[in-house]
């Protein structure tokens, strides 16, 4: 009822105020005034509606010339497009039903503007004589109007870039006239905005058809709907997620298509269809990232008339048909991860008859090789080249400095090797883009050199400059966004003029970079600051709100983190290996958007903050410090987090029982703490993604959980040095990540972030892994990890015959407990076991024969424990001939020890029990030493003159000391490890 009194009153208005005033009607006057009272014009662009003549001088308004009547309002955003527009010059507010009055209204166009949400006005519906719409870009929501499709004279619609609602169906059948209907980039946040396509058969004028964005999921018909429309040239239906793409028409109706996009769909799986073949006006076509598969058909050189051809991230096998030299038009070609091969060369042969014309050229991610000479610099209107992640080899022609129209090089990734020299950019005046990096590239450029460009990206990593100074020439670069020089062989201070330039992203890693950094960097509009493994020093500086990845790690960095108290928006935090001191402050838990925190291997104190808020963080590392008291409990909240590093501190009491929340854990080390009770069984019962457990030289007590075996993707397992007690579990046997290949697709990376392929930031878990006694440190192979390592605990009790299932380990021991009975016999059934270490125990009985059958074991111990028996041979066991592994039991037999076996494999002595024999055998040597001491007299005449005995007596006598020195460590190192609670690494 309110929209009908408008209407009427719009009408008697016009009816009683029909006079035209000084070129304008004073009634069309009054409305715009009206609509510009609800306008918000921060940026005054309506200023100029003042004054009588509205026709003249009020900008945006366009009047007939003949009758005075408004025909045009043009209010467009003149920033619509740019970055950020939305923030310039926009208008705001409502929109006036006073636009009724313009009754003669044929353009409106309001788009890049600021409506903040509202709906499109219904009385737009009304304005008969509207032929032209434009409401682009400028936020409206709610639902489409129906009425809408009253407006009979409209030629052109413009809806695109909104956020609509669709619980009305799109009324726009209407308009049979309709030449340009634009619906791209309109976001539906309820149903599918258009359920079907059904309507568009009655838009039987349309020439343009953007429909980009929106969901056509329910739009089975959609092929059938546009083959209704005969006059249709431009078709533009780009990621509207159709499932379907029929692959044959009987009859094709839409003949005149000349713009032809169904990008990001799917994927479709299928070949492509063959009607496209028909389109023999086409002048564009975009099939990208649509999942069509099977060979490029013959019939592609069809379409003569194709300038831009877009095929790129398919399935596609075999190569391109030798029919694409047919399309002598094409100027722009994307070929990018399709599978293609060959000689680069070759593929360019074919497209010769296009060579001078073609400006942009994308065949990235492919397998093509061969050089850039013989048809790169024939080129010469090439504005976009992107040959990046490919083997393309040999040097950069330094003809392609001639190419003035190049505005983005991409070559990176390649096996390019040569001299970039000025040449190479002598005319290259437009050039925005320029990715070579990494290739084996030399950047050899005068210091005093001017470039010709003002670049905007420049990205050469691991390429090396033939100085070791900062390029100087970047200095002249004031539009730089981003700049990425990590691994350049840069070995210089940071020059004053570095931080005048207008970065966001800044790369200079792996260099020999020296310095401090600036106190404060706060003006800066920095996003991704990443200085990794050079020689900084002094504090951190004062850094932007902006920002969101830091790194500085792998530097001499002094000092607190307190500077970095303002920084909201950060996501990556990495500061390990420096010299960082205080304590964590508790706004780290503010960083409610931190993903990553690294401030490992630094000298930090204190307790751990209370609060932990950060719902987004996936990786917390904070090993390697001086940190104290309990880990605390709110530690547990961190739903998200993935890999938590809190070894090698000084974290007292047990593991707080909130970590059982921490669902998502693939990666927990507490190791080398001084954490106490018993190992919780929750881990096993609620961690069930956990890939590396690491509760190694703690002080945990109490008998090994048997629930840790219902962890599916548990490769590591690290208990050694703490006080457990009891038998190890026969559940063991069940870890089926080291019995089972592919359990699990952890690859050590913890995360990794590519953003807009300019720059890229990995983060990859380290962990402190012992085996045979000697520390190693593992990083990115680390899921090749399966270890499992007891040692010097009080376990006891036999080897469970089930561990022998764990046929993937790669390393097992069981040292320094109280382990008793006999190894297990079919041992040699985990043949991938290099390290073995039983030592230090009490096992009794013969070595098993099926331990030569570990054809990779490089490192073996079972020393001091009670075997007896030959000593197998056969395989690696040969190779493995250090009498050391086999030291301290007395009855074993045969190489390479010196104790020869009986031809019947008897033991060479009598059998002992337990140590009894040891110990009668010392209180012998120990007879015997004072027998020599009281006969010494007697028997020194005789040592003078036969030296058969002197030998004899004294080699006698350092092997009573040697045994000596082994009773007394090994009764010492138990006896430690008792009163201690915890035995030292040995």
């Amino acid at each position: 009822m309110q929209y009908r009194l408008l209407l009427l009153l719009a009408l008697w208005l016009l009816g009683h105020h029909g006079i035209l005033t000084s070129g304008c009607f004073e009634i069309e006057k009054e409305a715009l005034l009206t609509f510009k009272a609800g306008i918000i014009d921060t940026s005054n662009r309506l200023s100029s509606w003042a004054g009588r003549d509205c026709c003249s001088t009020w900008k945006g308004v366009v009047c007939d010339n003949n009758t005075g009547h408004v025909l045009k309002l043009n209010l467009r955003n003149k920033y619509f497009g740019h970055s950020n527009w939305s923030d310039y010059n926009s208008l705001r507010g409502e929109i006036n039903p006073s636009l009724l009055v313009l009754s003669h209204l044929s353009r409106l166009d309001l788009s890049g503007n600021d409506f903040g949400g509202i709906s499109i006005p219904k009385f737009i519906g009304s304005l008969k004589s509207l032929m032209h719409l434009d409401l682009s870009g400028s936020n409206f929501g709610g639902e489409i109007p129906e009425q809408l499709g009253n407006l009979s004279n409209l030629r052109y619609i413009d809806l695109s870039r909104s956020l609509f609602t669709c619980e009305t169906p799109l009324q726009i059948s209407n308009l049979s006239r309709l030449h340009t209907l634009r619906l791209s980039d309109a976001f539906a946040s309820y149903n599918p905005c258009v359920g079907d396509l059904s309507w568009l058969s009655h838009l039987s004028s349309i020439r343009v058809l953007h429909l980009s964005l929106l969901n056509l999921s329910n739009a089975t018909d959609w092929l059938e709907a546009v083959n209704t429309l005969h006059f249709l040239q431009e078709l533009v239906l780009s990621a509207c997620h159709l499932t379907n793409i029929p692959t044959s028409l009987s009859y094709l109706n839409f003949t005149s298509l000349k713009f032809l996009a169904i990008s990001e769909n799917g994927p479709f799986n299928t070949i492509l269809p063959t009607w496209l073949w028909n389109l023999t006006k086409l002048s564009y076509l975009d099939l990208r990232y649509s999942g069509f598969h099977g060979k490029i058909p013959d019939s592609l050189g069809n379409l003569t008339s194709l300038n831009t051809l877009l095929l790129g991230s398919n399935d596609f096998d075999g190569g391109i048909p030798r029919s694409i030299q047919n399309l002598c038009n094409l100027v722009n070609i994307d070929l990018s991860s399709v599978g293609i091969g060959g000689d680069i060369a070759e593929l360019m042969g074919q497209l010769h008859c296009s060579w001078k014309n073609m400006e942009q050229l994308m065949l990235q991610n492919n397998k093509l090789h061969g050089s850039l000479f013989g048809w790169l610099e024939e080129m010469k209107n090439l504005s976009i080249l992107d040959l990046r992640n490919n083997s393309l080899g040999g040097p950069i022609p330094s003809g392609i400095g001639r190419h003035s129209n190049f505005q983005w090089l991409d070559l990176s990734y390649n096996s390019l090797q040569g001299v970039v020299s000025e040449a190479h950019f002598a005319n290259l005046s437009k050039l925005d883009t320029l990715i070579l990096g990494p290739n084996s590239l030399m950047i050899d450029m005068d210091q005093n050199w001017i470039p010709p460009f003002q670049l905007s990206y420049l990205i050469l990593d691991s390429c090396q400059f033939s100085h070791p100074q900062f390029p100087a020439w970047l200095r002249s670069q004031m539009l730089l966004v981003d700049l990425s020089l990590p691994n350049t062989s840069i070995a210089d201070t940071i020059p004053e003029w570095f931080w005048n330039l207008p970065y966001r992203f800044v790369d200079l890693s792996y260099n020999q970079i020296r310095g401090k950094l600036p106190v404060s960097l706060q003006s800066t509009i920095l996003e991704r600051f990443i200085w990794r493994s050079n020689r900084l020093e002094g504090p951190i500086p004062s850094l932007p709100n902006t920002l969101k990845i830091l790194d500085l790690s792998e530097n001499s960095i002094s000092g607190p983190l307190s500077p970095l108290s303002n920084i909201s928006q950060l996501n990556f935090l990495l500061l390990s290996s420096n010299q960082i001191n205080g304590s964590i402050p508790s706004y780290i838990c503010e960083l409610i958007y931190l993903e990553v925190l690294d401030l490992s291997n630094n000298s930090l104190s204190g307790e751990l903050p209370q609060c932990w808020k950060n719902s987004f963080l996936l990786i917390l590392d904070l090993s390697n410090n001086n940190l104290a008291g309990k880990i605390p409990s709110p530690i547990g909240s961190l739903s998200s987090l993935t890999i938590l590093h809190l070894n090698n501190n000084n974290f007292y009491g047990e593991l707080p029982l909130e970590l059982q929340h921490s669902n998502n854990l693939l990666f927990l080390d507490v190791s080398n703490n001084k954490l106490t009770g018993e190992i919780p069984r929750w881990i096993g019962e609620n961690l069930q993604d956990l890939v590396i457990l690491q509760l190694r030289s703690n002080m945990f007590v109490g008998e090994i959980p048997s629930e840790l075996a219902r962890l599916a993707h548990l490769q590591f397992l690290d208990l050694a040095h703490n006080n457990l007690t009891g038998s190890i579990p026969r559940s063991f046997g069940n870890f089926s990540a080291m019995t089972y290949d592919a359990i699990h697709n952890y690859d050590g990376n913890g995360y990794t972030i590519d953003e807009n392929n300019f720059t890229s930031f990995d983060y990859s878990s380290n962990l402190l892994v012992v085996i045979h006694r000697e520390e190693y440190q593992y990083s990115t192979t680390i899921y090749l990890l399966k270890i499992l390592d007891l040692s010097e605990n009080n376990l006891s009790g036999q080897i469970p015959e089930e561990i022998v299932a764990l046929v993937l380990l790669r390393s097992l021991n069981l040292s320094g407990n109280h382990l008793t009975g006999m190894i297990p016999e079919r041992l040699g059934d985990m043949r991938y076991l290099e390290s073995l270490d039983l030592s230090l125990n009490e096992l009794q009985g013969a070595i098993p024969q099926s331990l030569s059958a570990l054809t990779f074991l490089n490192h073996l111990n079972l020393s001091y424990n009670n075997l007896s028996g030959r000593i197998p041979t056969g395989s690696q066991l040969d190779r493995l001939n250090d009498p050391s592994i086999y030291i301290g039991n007395y009855y074993l037999c045969g190489p390479p020890t010196e104790n020869n076996c009986s031809k019947d494999d008897a033991n060479p002595y009598p059998k002992r029990d337990n140590n009894n024999g040891t110990h009668e055998t010392i209180w012998l040597y120990l007879g015997m030493g004072s027998g020599f001491a009281t006969g010494l007299w007697g028997v020194y005449v005789a040592f003078l003159f036969r030296r058969s005995w002197r030998i004899t007596y004294f080699q006698m006598t350092d092997k009573l000391f040697d045994d000596i020195y082994v009773m007394v460590v090994l009764s010492w190192r138990r006896l430690k490890g008792k009163i201690a609670g915890r035995r030292p690494l040995s």
